[in-house]
């Protein structure tokens, strides 16, 4: 008896480690301390979020022995997030960056290089559009991969609201924009709707290609290299342009308190003749704007300025953004890494990408082109003979986009001088020498 019972304690206890070891499986026969897993930080990248997402679900299903952990927060609350992360180091396994936080992040030691996996995928490689990767790159090593290539700077029209104010087509010199602008105004419209509520929407998609026209990217190159300064009379005009276009009240009054939708608003109930913004708008009003404001939407870019030094043909535009993995990722999960960034800049998501008005920073070779809206078939024309110029969110330091886009805040409503602004903007400047 008792031997027996001695052998169905052996056999309960084998039981119950077959059990064990069954129940810790997974569908795909692999325990949990087997499965990988990533971290990714990141925002809606694509303006209607679905893409990004439906892509990463799509790697999830394919690679079942990953575990993607998303951390996922709206765009500006993200970019807070990262300066903060940035400043400790506790960055995720993977990220999206821009130029200005790797600038950041790269002489911390925080961000692993693409060199290698790129040389080693020559298809991948050659597959991205030239200079996609300029914005990502520091001493000949590439940190990000870009997540697309557009223009940050668009003027968004309403051909009926301009032909109403006795505006035959778009301004092509500033003496006509200013002009526009007056009439514009005179017939109880906002001029341009704006909503800069997180300081970020002016500096970048309006003041970055209105500064060029004045100063021309040579001498933003030489600013990044520190033999010129925000003090030069070139900068000076362009800050003077700015405050002449808030002093006439080209801009809705709560500017500085509304954001981007809010602007969007404005626009699509006809109460705002102008909206600048990116690319991305092209989305956003494919696809949310009325009918009839679709139909009467141009788009253009800021004409030229007197006696500026910049190309009027160009705009601030280029990668923006990447995705970027922890320097500290080695063996399977950088490998692992390296697969999900190559999932999302590929042809099957550039594809993907452009017929939902999108502007993949890959060569999409075929494409059902009667899927684009025609908003963003004018937006391909227009861009056709446009060079970019630098954006400038992406490409200075965290520390000096935030004096700088601060700083045009409040000159927009008379809190600052052109003059003060460029010397403070400067003094930061000659702080990171």
């Amino acid at each position: 008896m008792q031997m027996l019972l001695i052998i169905l304690l052996i056999v309960s206890i084998a039981l119950i480690g077959c059990g064990k070891n069954s129940s810790a499986g997974n569908d795909d026969g692999k325990a949990p301390s087997d499965k990988i897993t990533l971290t990714i930080g990141h925002f809606d990248i694509d303006d209607n979020g679905a893409i990004f997402r439906d892509a990463l679900e799509k790697f999830r299903k394919e690679n079942p022995e990953i575990n993607l952990v998303e951390e996922a927060v709206p765009h500006d609350p993200y970019r807070v997030k990262m300066t903060t992360l940035g400043a400790s180091g506790e960055l995720p396994d993977l990220f999206v960056a821009n130029g200005s936080m790797l600038l950041d992040y790269i002489p911390k030691g925080y961000v692993g290089t693409f060199n290698e996996a790129l040389d080693q995928d020559a298809e991948w490689k050659n597959g991205f559009l030239p200079n996609s990767f300029d914005e990502f790159t520091t001493d000949g090593k590439i940190y990000g991969v870009p997540t697309a290539m557009f223009s940050v700077h668009v003027i968004y029209y309403n051909k009926e609201l301009f032909k109403q104010a006795g505006i035959a087509s778009f301004p092509q010199t500033w003496e006509e924009f200013t002009d526009a602008i007056l009439k514009l105004k005179d017939n109880g419209l906002t001029p341009i709707a704006m909503g800069n509520k997180s300081n970020v929407p002016v500096g970048s998609v309006l003041f970055g290609t209105l500064a060029d026209r004045y100063t021309g990217t040579a001498w933003f190159k030489a600013v990044k290299e520190g033999t010129a300064k925000f003090t030069d009379p070139e900068f000076v005009d362009s800050l003077k342009a700015l405050q002449k276009l808030a002093e006439m009240g080209a801009f809705n009054p709560d500017i500085n308190s509304i954001d981007g939708d809010m602007a969007r608003t404005l626009y699509f109930n006809k109460q705002a003749a102008m909206i600048v913004d990116g690319a991305w708008a092209v989305t956003n009003i494919s696809r949310d704007a009325p009918e009839d404001i679709q139909k009467a939407t141009g788009l253009a870019i800021l004409p030229a300025v007197p006696g500026g030094k910049g190309d009027p043909m160009s705009v601030a535009g280029g990668s923006g953004w990447s995705l970027a993995f922890n320097s500290e990722l080695t063996g399977a999960k950088k490998d692992a890494a390296i697969a999900l960034i190559k999932s999302v800049s590929g042809q099957e998501y550039g594809r993907t990408k452009i017929e939902n008005n999108g502007q993949p920073p890959v060569k999409v070779e075929e494409y059902d082109q009667s899927k684009l809206s025609p908003l963003s078939v004018d937006y391909f024309e227009l861009m056709n003979d446009k060079k970019f110029s630098p954006i400038y969110d992406i490409q200075l330091s965290p520390a000096l986009v935030e004096v700088i886009y601060k700083g045009l805040q409040d000159l927009l409503i008379g809190g600052v001088t052109p003059e003060e602004l460029s010397k403070k903007i400067q003094s930061v400047r000659d702080t990171m020498k």
